[in-house]
């Protein structure tokens, strides 16, 4: 995580409920630094093809203070659109209302083949923690058949901080893989994802280096239908 400074010592402090209350607030906006989550396959959208995605994940004992840990939590909106060449698309993410970052991902192979296995990479750039940070990312995704029950998916990514100002901290980059399963079509689909990372917290605040971070995707053309209803 990358935002703050490392405090050299943990008084003990005994916590009211406004403490407690602020604690939780701060973890939210932590959460929000990296996009922990992918949500989707290695198969690039059809040419012209538009889907939208909401991707909430949280990172048990994410934050340890005083004693105590604490879950965190976020959420991520990105917008992919597939390109004319049908083998690539590309993708606006919003992490948890606190940065926004463009990414692109390329099938590997077959051309155009959305019958088949499939391996991608997907790089990415752009900024995060309310613009006090550069986020770089690369990843390389496989996935199964496409089929309108379940798709599995996985991979391995690498997400990497740089600060942007003078009091901003500096991390180390997080690194690790991940497993999901996509249910449903990819006209509308849910699908819960593990992901497994080295994130060296840059405050101090956990007493591990590894995180699991459990999340779920909601995506598809037809939910960009249902918003667009509201």
């Amino acid at each position: 995580m990358a935002t703050g400074s490392r405090s050299p010592q943990r008084p003990h402090i005994r916590f009211s409920v406004a403490n407690a209350a602020g604690i939780l607030l701060s973890a939210l906006t932590l959460a929000g630094c990296i996009p922990y989550t992918v949500g989707s396959t290695a198969q690039p959208l059809r040419p012209g093809e538009t889907q939208v995605a909401a991707s909430w994940y949280f990172i048990p004992n994410g934050i340890e203070l005083y004693d105590s840990s604490y879950t965190l939590s976020g959420i991520d909106v990105e917008v992919r659109r597939g390109l004319d060449n049908g083998v690539a698309d590309v993708g606006i993410r919003v992490p948890s209302v606190s940065g926004i970052m463009l990414s692109y991902k390329r099938r590997l192979g077959a051309r155009g083949d959305f019958h088949r296995p499939a391996v991608a990479v997907q790089a990415g750039a752009g900024f995060v923690n309310l613009g006090q940070h550069f986020a770089g990312e690369l990843g390389i995704i496989a996935s199964g058949r496409e089929r309108n029950s379940a798709t599995p998916y996985g991979g391995v990514r690498v997400v990497h901080v740089l600060p942007l100002s003078q009091g901003a901290v500096r991390d180390s980059p997080t690194a690790g893989g991940f497993f999901g399963i996509r249910l449903g079509s990819r006209d509308f689909g849910v699908s819960p994802e593990i992901g497994v990372y080295y994130d060296r917290s840059a405050l101090g605040i956990r007493s591990t280096d590894f995180i699991v971070v459990p999340a779920i995707t909601l995506h598809g053309s037809e939910l960009l239908r249902i918003l667009r209803g509201f």
